[in-house]
């Protein structure tokens, strides 16, 4: 039991106190603004596909220096727009799809080797590639979806570097880019741990990739992207995630329930994305699970607006987040597992 209460202080801890209002406010213009232009104007999916490049590259910026701001927001930028390219060009074919996840997924988990910006920077741009790829195949041609998807991610860059000026960080600000440079460069370089990280990723990803679309799931990416979300290079850390994740998908889930229950209206949806925006920008600071609980609502409540679907949309997320996280947890469980099943059949021999 003390082991279990440990990880829920662990997981719903809260690690920094107050309400950021003015990334609030500039998170919810970089998600949803896009997202209001491409409806207003016919396009409803050249909005969602704006507001996922607004989404992801704001949540990327930190609270630092200029330099540092700067560098993870256009990091992730253009490390999203390669998942838009790679996400859309294999989507609806299952071997390439697969294949790609493999690769693209386990080269990006290197980036956790520059610390805690590193590990969001590759999560973050991993999911861009997940949900896009996952998405029916559109008609648009690519290097529209790329210009949508820029529309997005550069007025949400800047905007969230005005929002995040002058907090904290600044001292080491200089050495940023040749810093998180070298440490990547050394995790690709010794970094058995991380080798062994990135390989368990991009495989459970992989798997939880080829499982829905061998089911025929719609939304079924939901597996994958909660795959991708809670497996950590240690097993607490994946415990953690679990229960952060779990916890994040059932308020978020119950939340969009309530709501799409009550009205069908577009524009009343919209206005909901934006509440959830600004809270996932605004208390993203206080802990993780803020971040998930948050995050959820966000995307559902654009996903909603695009496509309704009622209901059945927060349904189906919580149902393939559960059947993401059994992926997950059993992929993880089996790795770190084989070290003791090795060691006893050596000594049993």
């Amino acid at each position: 039991m003390s082991a279990a209460a440990d990880i829920a202080r662990e997981a719903f801890r809260v690690e920094d106190e107050g309400i950021d209002w003015h990334s609030g406010i500039a998170g919810a213009l970089a998600a949803v603004g896009p997202l209001v232009v491409g409806i207003a104007l016919g396009d409803p999916m050249a909005g969602f596909t704006a507001a996922i490049g607004g989404l992801n590259t704001a949540l990327c910026v930190p609270r630092a220096g200029l330099r540092s701001r700067l560098w993870w927001g256009s990091l992730s930028a253009s490390l999203s727009a390669i998942s838009l390219l790679l996400g859309f060009g294999v989507a609806g074919d299952t071997v390439p799809l697969v294949l790609v996840t493999l690769v693209w997924v386990g080269t990006l988990a290197f980036a956790r080797a520059a610390g805690p910006r590193g590990a969001l920077l590759g999560f973050s741009s991993a999911a861009v590639f997940v949900i896009l790829a996952g998405l029916p195949p559109s008609s648009t041609p690519i290097g529209d979806q790329l210009g949508y998807f820029l529309l997005g991610a550069i007025p949400g860059l800047a905007l969230m570097v005005l929002a995040r000026r002058g907090v904290g960080g600044a001292a080491s600000d200089g050495s940023v880019v040749h810093d998180s440079l070298v440490a990547v460069r050394d995790g690709l370089m010794g970094d058995r741990a991380l080798w062994a990280h990135a390989a368990r990723l991009s495989f459970a990803v992989g798997l939880g990739t080829l499982l829905y679309s061998a089911l025929g799931l719609e939304h079924g990416y939901w597996v994958a992207l909660t795959t991708l979300a809670i497996l950590q290079p240690g097993e607490h850390a994946t415990r953690v995630r679990v229960l952060q994740r779990a916890a994040g998908t059932l308020g978020g889930a119950a939340v969009i329930l309530l709501i799409t229950l009550a009205t069908d209206e577009g524009w009343l949806l919209i206005g909901c994305a934006a509440v959830a925006g600004f809270g996932l920008y605004a208390l993203d600071h206080r802990s993780y699970f803020w971040l998930v609980v948050l995050l959820t609502p966000t995307v559902l409540f654009m996903l909603s607006a695009v496509d309704f679907q009622g209901d059945d949309i927060a349904l189906e997320r919580v149902a393939n987040s559960s059947l993401g996280i059994v992926v997950g947890l059993m992929m993880g469980e089996l790795v770190w597992q084989l070290p003791t099943i090795w060691t006893t059949r050596s000594r049993s021999g």
